[in-house]
C-alpha cells in the first residue's frame, strides 16, 4: 500500500509549496515545519508578497522539475529511516487534489489545504528528543548542559519563544488562497498548554471558518483545559496526535523525569476518547532510546486501542544525529530489526475514523525496519561512531541531571555497552 503518487514523474516532488503553509513564532512563513530557511514574515509583509516572491517561486520551480533543493533535504534524510513530511502530504491531502497536481504550474494561485501554526515553545515536559529551543520545560537542564557541552544544540537560545497573533487578519487578507482550506494544525511546545493556541481557535470560530475545517493537533496529552474541549466542538473534526514514545518507567524517563507517569497518560487518553468529534492517533517518534520498546508500544496499542484509534511509527529522529537509529552499531540495528519485524505493517482503520472508507493504513514500521537493515554507501562510519558515543554521553549527562537510569530500562543497550 505504498503511495503511488510519490514515484509519478508527471507530478511535482512535493505538494507543500502549493498546498501547505506553516506560520512560526515571530511570524516567519515556510511551506512546512521541516523546511530549513525563511520565505517571508507575515508580521512585516502581505501574504501575497511572500507567496509571489522570488524565494517561493524558486522553491516551486525546483519541485515542479522534481528536484529537491537544499532547504528540503530534511525529507531526504527522513526517508532513509522513516517517513518524511512530503510523504505525509501525499497521504494527507485529498485524492482529487493529489491527482490534479499534474496541472500545477509555478505561478498557479496558491490553494492552501493545510495551515500549520507553531506559535511558541511553551511546554510542560522536557522530553529527551526535544531541547531548550523547543520546550520551556527544558530551561533548567538546557542551561546546565549548555555550560558543559554547548555542542548538543549548537548554542541554541534558551527560554520562552513566542509572540502575539495579531497577524491573523493579515494572513487571511487574500481569502482566495484559503478557498479550500481543509486542515489547521497546532504544534508547539505543547499546544494544549498554550493560551496562544486558544486564541487561534477562537479566531476561526468567531470568523465562521471552524465548521468547515478539521484540526490536526500534536500533543503529549498530559494537560487539557476545558475551554479547548468547548472550542473543539465547533470544528468539523479533530485529529489528536498523541505522542507515545515508550511504556512504563521508560515513558517517564523520556518525558523528562518522574513527574508524568504511564498510568497518568492512560487515564488522560480515556478522557479524550469521550469528546464526540475527536479521532485519536498515537504518534510514535522513533529514536535510539525507544527503538527497543516499540514492540511493547505495539502490544499496548493492539490490546487496548486498535479498535478505536490508529498508530503511526514512521517519524524517526534524524537531528540530533546522536538519537538517530541509523547511527547505532550494526549489531544493535540487527537486534532491533528482529524485535520489530513481527509488528504488522498494514492494519485496518478503526470504524470511527474519517479514513475508515480506505480500509487499511500503514503503521510505518515497514520504513523503520527497512532503515535498520539498509546498507547505505553514503554513510560515514566515522560519523556514525561519533554520534553513537554522543548518544551514550548525552544519556549519561541527562541521567546525572535528572536522577534517572535510562539504560537500566533498555537492557539491549545496557548489555551492549558493559
Amino acid at each position: 500500500m505504498k503511495n503511488t503518487f510519490l514515484s509519478r514523474t508527471d507530478l511535482p516532488t512535493c505538494l507543500a509549496p502549493w498546498h501547505a503553509l506553516t506560520i512560526k513564532w515571530g511570524g516567519n512563513v515556510i511551506p512546512d515545519i521541516i523546511y530549513k530557511g525563511k520565505l517571508g514574515n507575515i508580521n512585516k509583509q502581505p501574504l501575497r508578497e511572500i507567496l509571489e516572491g522570488e524565494a517561493y517561486t524558486e522553491l516551486r520551480e525546483a519541485h515542479r522539475k522534481r528536484e529537491i533543493p537544499s532547504t528540503c533535504q530534511g525529507c531526504v534524510k527522513k526517508e532513509k529511516v522513516g517517513r518524511s513530511r512530503r510523504q505525509f502530504f501525499w497521504d494527507k491531502i485529498d485524492y482529487e487534489t493529489r491527482e490534479q497536481s499534474k496541472d500545477l504550474a509555478v505561478d498557479s494561485v496558491p490553494d492552501i489545504r493545510y495551515l500549520d501554526f507553531t506559535l511558541s515553545n511553551k511546554c510542560n515536559l522536557a522530553c529527551i528528543h526535544c531541547g531548550p529551543f523547543v520546550s520551556t520545560a527544558w530551561t533548567k537542564d538546557g542551561k546546565a548542559l549548555n555550560k558543559e557541552k554547548p555542542e548538543y544544540w549548537d548554542k541554541q537560545p534558551i527560554g520562552y519563544h513566542g509572540a502575539s497573533i495579531d497577524f491573523m487578519d493579515n494572513l487571511f487578507e487574500n481569502p482566495e488562497y484559503f478557498r479550500n482550506l481543509q486542515w489547521v494544525a497546532l504544534r508547539g511546545g505543547e499546544p494544549l498548554y498554550d493560551e496562544i493556541c486558544l486564541t487561534v481557535l477562537r479566531w476561526f470560530v468567531d470568523n465562521g471558518i471552524a465548521s468547515s475545517v478539521s484540526l490536526d493537533i500534536s500533543t503529549n496529552a498530559t494537560v487539557f483545559e476545558e475551554e479547548f474541549k468547548e472550542l473543539f466542538g465547533h470544528f468539523k473534526h479533530v485529529e489528536l496526535l498523541i505522542s507515545v514514545e515508550a511504556t512504563d518507567e521508560l515513558y517517564s524517563i523520556i518525558r523528562g523525569g518522574k513527574n508524568y507517569t504511564w498510568d497518568q497518560l492512560n487515564d488522560n487518553i480515556e478522557k479524550f476518547y469521550e469528546i464526540p468529534n475527536i479521532e485519536v492517533v498515537f504518534a510514535v517518534t522513533v529514536m535510539i532510546t525507544n527503538v527497543f520498546n516499540l514492540d511493547k508500544i505495539w502490544e499496548w496499542f493492539d490490546t487496548h486501542h486498535r479498535h478505536r484509534a490508529s498508530i503511526s511509527m514512521s517519524n524517526v529522529v534524524v537531528q540530533p544525529g546522536y538519537l538517530n537509529v541509523a547511527n547505532m552499531p550494526d549489531e544493535l540495528k540487527a537486534l532491533a530489526y528482529d524485535k520489530l519485524k513481527h509488528i504488522p505493517e498494514i492494519v485496518n482503520w478503526p470504524v470511527r475514523s474519517m479514513n475508515s472508507f480506505e480500509g487499511e493504513y500503514q503503521t510505518g514500521i515497514g520504513s523503520i525496519c527497512d532503515g535498520l537493515i539498509r546498507v547505505d554507501q553514503e554513510d560515514n562510519e566515522e560519523v556514525r561512531e561519533k554520534q553513537w558515543k554522543w548518544f551514550l554521553q548525552y544519556t549519561a549527562d541527562l541521567d546525572r541531571l535528572r536522577g534517572t537510569d535510562t539504560l537500566k530500562h533498555i537492557p539491549e543497550i545496557g548489555k551492549y555497552v558493559i
